[in-house]
């Protein structure tokens, strides 16, 4: 059997031990064939599935795939190979005629029964929450030895009604009990193959850098306290790498290859004093607790990433035309920036984004709730993924304004005099949470809400402002740095070109009605009672929203002490 699919349609419709619907009736895949290895950073893969990973980790079912990926354990990635395609099987291997109801275990010309030539596959399958899939068993006549279907005209496994069609005898409503190859007690459950208990695929994406040996130069020579420096100084037009090596970048060289933090400082300090290395771009080392370090450094890295590849500005685009759109880009985008209170928006012309499939579960729930299945191949980890180069928003909260917001909280931070002593301020202060932490740091849950928040209506306004269907964009938060990207997601009717024309022409529109639109639910008084974030005002669906649509409060926007309160009216 041959069909022709997109490789975004294999990635979230045909993983392995997936049933799909296909020309003929239902498949199941057993592989992709041949796929073609993806290149990827390691350690970017890694810590992009572990974060992933994380409510898996919390219920402690993550089926031990912490502790194998923290032990060092790799994970290939691959794409679908287009000319091999994807292996699939007729599944599951039941029969029914539709005349006289009679099943059986091989597709037939005609019915063995009743002779009839309208055989139809079966759509129930039997799985666990272990992984196992498998045939529902079915109840047989005793005497002939054969078994017949009536279906209820619903989905509900319960109400299927078995009988024998020699005899006509009853013999159950609903399947027999099906023990698991596991051993588990509670058996198999019986459902429609599409149904979403059947199979979750689990994905993580990641902005990758454009090549392993690129990435594993940057952080051999420190790259990541150079990306560190570069954002908090605030991603000027000269690129993170350019220049003699810094102290800070110097040092996070030493601590890649095993030094101790006091020695890695001493032997800076003696380079510095030869004339070795530079000093850091204000003269100081930027000084972090280890854990927030880390993640600050990963997300300086991705936005590094993102805008070496590509990228445009409002200044760009001013010294590249001539009026009327020069006095737009000087007067009108600059007054939306300001009004929406952002420091900077940039277009991202080839933004990198890899989305990973890492694994499976079963039974339906929330993410985390059922035990989760790795994918493997020949024992070692595999994920399947696809790697695209989109268009992308990079968008840059107001430093001073977050400092302003967060002291108005109630937070005690020291005051700065400019953007780069506000970033340092409240990155020295703050730990946020993961997307699947429930608990947090008070200032990390603030920051955090803050920064989705904005993202999500902002993204909400483009839909609506620019045309631009919501579904197709997705969002990419670096909340260490006040920042976030917009970009087209892999799935959606998106026109590539859409954000660049928004970007171009229609920025300060949608920052304007970002600001000064209609800031209430449809839902209120409900929904601000209830949290001040509901599907009517600020939530997206899963594949736009990462984390869970959780952090998410119209009150850190417009509140009576919100971000926006005290914003000029119009």
């Amino acid at each position: 059997m041959k069909a022709e699919r997109g490789a975004s349609q294999v990635l979230f419709g045909m993983l392995p031990m997936q049933t799909v619907d296909l020309p003929g009736g239902i498949w199941k895949v057993v592989r992709w064939t041949d796929p073609v290895p993806l290149r990827l950073d390691p350690s970017t893969v890694r810590a992009a599935v572990l974060e992933a990973m994380g409510p898996w980790i919390a219920q402690g079912n993550d089926s031990g795939l912490e502790a194998e990926l923290r032990g060092g354990a790799r994970i290939d990635v691959v794409g679908v190979n287009q000319d091999r395609g994807v292996l699939v099987e007729p599944f599951p291997r039941q029969w029914r005629c539709r005349a006289c109801g009679r099943l059986s275990r091989e597709k037939l010309p005609t019915c063995s029964g009743c002779g009839a030539a309208s055989l139809a596959q079966m759509h129930f399958v039997a799985f666990h929450d272990c992984g196992a899939l498998k045939d529902p068993q079915l109840p047989q006549c005793p005497t002939h030895n054969a078994v017949a279907v009536r279906l209820p005209g619903t989905t509900s496994a319960r109400e299927l009604y078995f009988f024998c069609p020699v005899c006509q005898r009853s013999l159950r409503e609903g399947f027999p009990f099906q023990p698991c190859s596991c051993g588990a007690s509670e058996g198999m459950t019986r459902n429609v193959h599409r149904a979403a208990a059947v199979y979750s695929p689990h994905y993580a994406v990641l902005v990758n850098p454009p090549d392993p040996a690129v990435a594993a130069r940057l952080r051999a020579t420190g790259g990541g306290a150079r990306a560190l420096e570069w954002v908090i100084a605030g991603v000027a037009t000269t690129r993170s790498a350019e220049g003699s090596q810094s102290v800070d970048g110097f040092i996070e060289a030493l601590l890649q290859q095993g030094f101790p933090l006091e020695d890695a400082r001493a032997l800076a300090q003696m380079a510095l004093e030869r004339g070795n290395i530079s000093p850091s771009r204000t003269g100081e080392e930027i000084q972090l607790p280890d854990a927030v370090r880390q993640r600050a450094q990963d997300e300086a890295l991705s936005i590094t990433s993102a805008l070496e590849l590509g990228r445009v500005s409002v200044d760009d685009m001013s010294r590249n035309t001539t009026p009327p759109l020069r006095t737009l880009y000087e007067s009108a985008y600059p007054a939306a920036l300001a009004d929406a209170r952002l420091s900077n928006v940039e277009l991202l012309t080839s933004f990198p984004v890899a989305t990973l499939s890492f694994g499976y579960s079963r039974g339906g729930g929330e993410a985390g709730s059922m035990p989760l299945h790795a994918f493997r191949d020949g024992g070692g980890l595999r994920s399947y993924g696809a790697v695209a180069r989109t268009e992308g928003l990079l968008c840059q909260l107001d430093p001073l304004q977050v400092l302003r917001y967060l002291r108005q909280l109630g937070f005690e931070l020291p005051t700065a005099q400019n953007e780069r002593e506000a970033r340092l301020a409240i990155l020295s202060a703050v730990d946020v949470p993961r997307p699947t932490e429930q608990a947090g740091q008070p200032l990390g849950i603030a920051v955090a809400t803050l920064v989705h928040s904005y993202a999500h209506r902002l993204l909400r306004t483009i839909g609506v402002t620019a045309g631009v269907e919501r579904e197709s964009l997705a969002e990419y938060l670096l909340p260490h740095h006040l920042s976030f990207i917009i970009y087209a997601a892999a799935r959606g009717e998106f026109v590539l070109g859409g954000l660049q024309a928004l970007f171009e022409t229609g920025l300060h529109t949608v920052l304007e009605r970002f600001a000064y639109g209609e800031k209430r639910c449809p839902l209120d008084p409900a929904c601000s009672s209830g949290g001040g974030a509901c599907m009517a005002c600020l939530h997206l669906g899963e594949p736009s929203c990462r984390w869970f649509n959780r952090r998410l409060d119209r009150a850190a926007l417009f509140g009576a002490r919100g971000y926006m309160a005290d914003a000029p009216a119009r």
